[in-house]
């Protein structure tokens, strides 16, 4: 190496600036090599050229950003594994319930929206299953287990309320229906009899569900089809609670306590809260005493003495009458009109008192008592669930009860039911017999046995008889457009209707009077 401390102008220091320079600039280079590479390789992978003249930052800026903005994957849930108990009674809803709350939109919006809480009450009552599958049995009356069934009660009190606001509807028979079987939800809390429960509802809605078939029968099939349908919903439940939950709902020993698990899966937000407290009460009716105005007509109390305290004035605003409008002045005008006197009217028959208007007759209270061994029923209206826990020594007595329906329980001697209208009468199984004495527009249905009936005076009635009481006497007497219906064996829940003869044929044979019933062909 030469020598260079000899060179003129030359010194370390200069060398030592040169020398940094150059390696600064070997550095650069290979940096911006290095960027302008992996530039490249990202425009080729997104099809992209770089342009010439481009920088080495500006090209690799993009390439940066992508990977700075990418989202980070979420990690995916594991499906929850359902028991096969709550696979079975999502089935069930699919295939039972929706289709009913399909044909429910095409009959009225009403009956739709009695169909939608039934279906809400079905989806409440799952959740209350998949709970209990995840718990241990705690006590029916803890404050967890009546909150966890207040959904189901909160949806079966606003079906029974649909039905009792719209008494008067068309169609008040569907929201009977429904009505009167949703309590079967309620199998979760009888134990460990749950299934015949369910049953019982069913045999309730049934009465209400055959008179829609028969008042559609001939009219629109969709209703017919509907009432098959709900009834239909509460025959598989029961097949279904027969099943799975034999005794009431099982509950998982190995699980945690229901508290825990209802706060595991409660939401964040609380419902109530948000819905603020309830409006305040109205305000009273304005009293009859109220002093008013006395500017307008028909001011109240006030203004009619205002009037009175006028004095003299009062009779300023009278109409005067002229003289030839005067009757003891103008004798021909006393001759259109015969005025009786006092003493005319007192020498002819004392006119007998006026009849005390309907509306102000007092009606006599309901009662249901028992007197005996008898049971009296009587002047109960407008109500549908009338119910008699009746034992086998006890007789039933209904009197005068009109657009009601009654309930008997349980297995009893007999039953009267005398001078009532639009009454339906729903009874177990009886040991003598049946009487329906001068009513209108009756119904009586049988679920277990019932060895006699006997109708007199008594018109346009439905008698709807079990399987175990075929064998049945009917006696009827001075009665029309009585029905008996008679279970179809070839389609389970639908019913032959069968005609009472009311025409007779009497001869004279060999002396004697033979009668035959006279049949109708065509």
């Amino acid at each position: 190496m030469a020598d260079l401390t000899n060179v003129p102008g030359y010194n370390l220091v200069t060398l030592m600036k040169r020398l940094e320079a150059a390696t600064s600039r070997l550095e650069d280079l290979t940096i911006f090599q290095s960027q302008a590479m992996q530039a490249k390789s990202d425009a080729d992978g997104a099809g992209k050229s770089i342009e010439p003249g481009a920088s080495a930052s500006a090209v690799a800026a993009p390439a940066v950003n992508s990977v700075a903005t990418l989202p980070e994957p979420e990690p995916e849930l594991e499906p929850e594994i359902l028991p096969k108990s709550i696979v079975e009674f999502d089935s069930f809803i699919e295939t039972s319930v929706t289709p009913f709350v399909k044909l429910s939109r095409e009959i009225d919006p009403l009956v739709a929206e009695q169909a939608q809480s039934l279906q809400d009450a079905f989806m409440a009552e799952r959740e209350f299953l998949l709970t209990a599958s995840k718990s241990k049995k705690p006590s029916v009356t803890s404050t967890e287990y009546i909150d966890l069934f207040k959904p189901v009660s909160a949806q079966v009190i606003k079906i029974q309320e649909i039905r009792e606001k719209n008494r008067q509807s068309k169609f008040a028979t569907h929201l009977s229906t429904v009505s009167e079987g949703v309590p079967a939800l309620g199998w979760i809390g009888m134990e460990p009899t749950p299934v015949p429960f369910i049953g019982e509802m069913k045999d309730s809605a049934q009465f209400y569900s055959n008179r829609v078939m028969k008042d559609y029968r001939d009219v629109d099939k969709i209703h017919v089809e509907w009432a098959r349908g709900f009834i239909a919903i509460l025959t598989d439940l029961q097949a279904y609670v027969k099943e799975f939950h034999k005794t009431g709902p099982t509950w998982n020993a190995k699980g945690e306590d229901l508290s825990k698990v209802l706060a595991a899966s409660a939401p964040t937000a609380s419902v109530s809260s948000a819905s603020g407290p309830p409006p305040p009460p109205p305000p009273p009716p304005a009293s009859v005493f109220e002093v008013q105005s006395t500017s307008a007509p028909g001011g109240g109390l006030n203004a009619v003495f205002s009037q009175i305290n006028q004095g003299e004035s009062v009779t300023s605003g009278l109409k005067k009458v002229d003289k030839s409008q005067m009757t003891h002045k103008n004798p021909s005008l006393r001759a259109k009109d015969i005025v009786v006197t006092t003493s005319t009217a007192s020498r002819g028959k004392t006119p007998s008192p006026p009849t005390k208007p309907q509306s102000l007759k007092q009606k006599k209270p309901a009662r249901i008592e028992l007197e005996g061994t008898k049971w009296i029923v009587e002047n109960f209206e407008n109500n549908p669930e009338v119910i008699v826990e009746a034992e086998i020594n006890h007789g039933v007595f209904i009197h005068r009860c009109k657009n009601s329906t009654i309930q008997i329980k349980g297995k009893f001697n007999a039953v009267t039911v005398n001078e009532c209208s639009g009454t339906g009468l729903l009874v177990e199984s009886l040991v003598a017999s049946a009487d329906i004495i001068k009513s209108q527009k009756f119904g009586l249905q049988v679920t277990g046995r019932l060895p006699t009936i006997s109708i007199d005076q008594s018109d346009d009635g439905q008698i709807y008889l079990s399987k175990e009481s075929l064998d049945v006497d009917i006696y009827t007497s001075k009665s029309s457009s009585i029905n008996v219906n008679i279970p179809d064996e070839a389609d389970e829940g639908e019913f032959k209707e069968q005609p009472v003869p009311e025409q007779l044929l009497h001869t004279v044979v060999n002396g004697k009077l033979t009668s035959t019933i006279v049949e109708h062909v065509g």
